[in-house]
């Protein structure tokens, strides 16, 4: 008759079909109580062709020899595949974070070679409920506090954590009753470990507290686990009328609470790729994202990310995958009566003679230069810029920009056409500046500004 903690595995096991297939399974093994009475109830259930045990002597301590040589025998003994992995190119910090990313490398490697689809680790309650308190004393994202979930997508196929419920006192009871035999990790108790000083020192002056803190951490994170999920599924049907072409309006933002506000944008931003987005930086984005505020913004976010808020449209993008070419533009001189392209949609040419081949929409603009002021040259736009305008007085760039509601990534890549003394004739695209026409038209050249939409991206 199967045990209770067999009746756990096998549950698991059951949800992913398991039993309805014929790969194999991989179990996770290095020698301690744990994992030790894990792969005894995997043997119980699973019939040894379809077991692989997976070691890993990561040669951090003098014992990890007879361990790995323990393991040998045993699955010698009982005629099970074993797959050891010798890790033994140590970083000189961080050590636990590789060695962590060795392993489950190795794991991923095995279960590709195997075609296996389940690997079974043995973490357990206690573990369950160390993570929690490390990642609850160090703060951060709500979402961080689930800690372990009993199963995951990994690899090729999933890592499932079968003894996430079961406490290290129920699996030390089965190893004792069972015969089971494990070695202790002398590391364990190693108290320069964060880990352990929750193990030994945090953990057991909490339950003197409350002596059920093991199992009440872990219905906490259950209960947590399946808010998260619900809430997650409500806000993704309200992030849906929110977006609209990777763009997310504003004005249908601004209709929720200020909670609901806040869980929308963070859910937007992990869902596009913005992780570690501190909760403080969170709420300001949120204060200056309001009405009445800049109406354009541009914000720079972790990974090398950056918001654009264009009035009521809110967008993300990647500063890895932008075109850097527009932000690397050089001043050029004007070839008269060549088209020269400015952008990857718009060309434009100045020309001292009629071009009757032209249409009248593409004129835009006819001027008369002093010759002392060519050559013209065309050169990206600065905010600071101003152009003439008809009453005397100037306007800047940065304010032709806000009139006609230029989106932030198009300013950035705005250039101007200029004389040889620095004045500005033309915002290319957007606006030309006024200059009155002279009395006396020696010394000076009249010239045309055209400009064409670009086929084809030429």
């Amino acid at each position: 008759m199967a045990t209770n903690l067999e009746m756990v595995i096998k549950r698991h096991l059951e949800g992913s079909r398991f039993f309805a297939t014929q790969t194999p399974i991989i179990v996770a093994t290095s020698t301690g109580v744990d994992s030790m009475v894990l792969l005894t109830l995997a043997q119980n259930l699973v019939s040894k062709e379809r077991l692989i045990v997976a070691h890993v002597n990561h040669h951090l301590r003098s014992q990890s020899q007879v361990e790995e040589q323990f393991l040998r025998q045993y699955c010698q003994k009982h005629q099970l595949a074993l797959r050891v992995m010798q890790w033994q190119d140590h970083p000189q910090n961080g050590i636990e974070a590789a060695a962590r990313q060795a392993r489950y490398h190795f794991f991923a490697t095995i279960m590709a070679e195997t075609k296996a689809k389940i690997l079974l680790t043995a973490h357990h309650a206690n573990d369950q409920a160390e993570t929690v308190l490390m990642k609850l004393v160090r703060g951060g994202d709500l979402h961080q506090l689930v800690g372990l979930r009993s199963q995951r997508p990994f690899a090729s196929g999933d890592l499932i954590r079968p003894l996430l419920t079961i406490s290290k006192a129920t699996l030390i009871n089965y190893a004792k009753i069972n015969g089971v035999k494990w070695y202790e990790d002398e590391t364990n108790t190693d108290l320069s470990i964060t880990r352990n000083r929750y193990r030994h020192q945090y953990l057991p002056t909490l339950a003197r507290e409350n002596p059920q803190i093991i199992n009440d951490l872990g219905q906490t994170v259950a209960q947590l686990q399946d808010w998260l999920a619900f809430a997650q599924t409500q806000l993704q049907d309200q992030l849906q009328s929110l977006i609209s072409k990777k763009e997310l309006d504003l004005r249908l933002w601004w209709q929720h609470s200020p909670a609901t506000q806040r869980l929308l944008l963070q859910t937007w931003l992990q869902q596009n790729g913005v992780v570690n987005y501190k909760w403080n930086a969170l709420v300001q984005l949120q204060q200056r994202l309001q009405q009445g505020e800049l109406p354009n913004q541009t914000f720079a976010l972790p990974g090398k990310w950056q918001l654009i808020r264009n009035y009521h449209l809110l967008r993300l993008e990647n500063l890895e995958k932008l075109d850097q070419k527009p932000n690397d533009l050089r001043q050029s001189m004007v070839k008269f009566a060549h088209w020269q392209t400015v952008n990857p949609t718009q060309a434009i040419m100045v020309s001292a003679e009629q071009q009757s081949n032209l249409s009248p929409n593409q004129l835009v603009a006819t001027v008369w230069v002093r010759s002392r002021d060519l050559p013209l040259t065309i050169r990206p736009a600065k905010l600071t810029d101003r152009l003439r305008l008809k009453n005397g007085g100037f306007q800047t760039v940065r304010r032709i920009f806000i009139n006609q509601k230029v989106p932030v990534d198009q300013r950035q890549k705005a250039q101007v056409l200029v004389d040889q003394s620095g004045r500005v004739w033309w915002l290319i695209g957007y606006k030309t500046a006024w200059w009155d026409w002279p009395k006396e038209t020696n010394g000076w050249q009249q010239l045309r500004f055209f400009q064409r939409k670009v086929e084809n991206h030429e």
